[in-house]
């Protein structure tokens, strides 16, 4: 197997990874829309106000764990990277990203703690 076929193969399993990870959020959008509509229309909301914390832990949840498989892919695009410049900004990148997941995994915290 020569370096072209293997760096093919990377770049593959990279987009897989993003797109699955594009898929778990954009799946848990519309799950908590739904949900947050399904609230509106039926009047849950007046009845029961912790429903939209709920709500808003399983979309956090749900946009953690979708970056978490964004990120695996663009480690995994670090090694198909030709120089340090595209190395440099994918690690800017996993970096925001990294701390989009902690904060959000610390809103999490907080509004489970409600």
């Amino acid at each position: 197997m020569d370096w072209h076929n293997l760096h093919a193969i990377l770049v593959l399993i990279q987009h897989t990874i993003s797109l699955i990870g594009i898929l778990i959020i954009l799946s848990g959008v519309f799950y908590c829309t739904f949900q947050y509509v399904y609230g509106l229309v039926s009047g849950q909301f007046k009845t029961d106000a912790s429903s939209i914390n709920y709500i808003r832990l399983n979309l956090g949840r749900v946009l953690i764990l979708g970056l978490e498989f964004i990120v695996a892919a663009d480690l995994i695009g670090t090694t198909t990277t030709p120089d340090y410049y595209e190395v440099g900004l994918l690690a800017i990148i996993v970096v925001i990203r990294t701390i989009l997941s902690f904060s959000i995994n610390r809103e999490l915290i907080s509004i489970n703690k409600e």
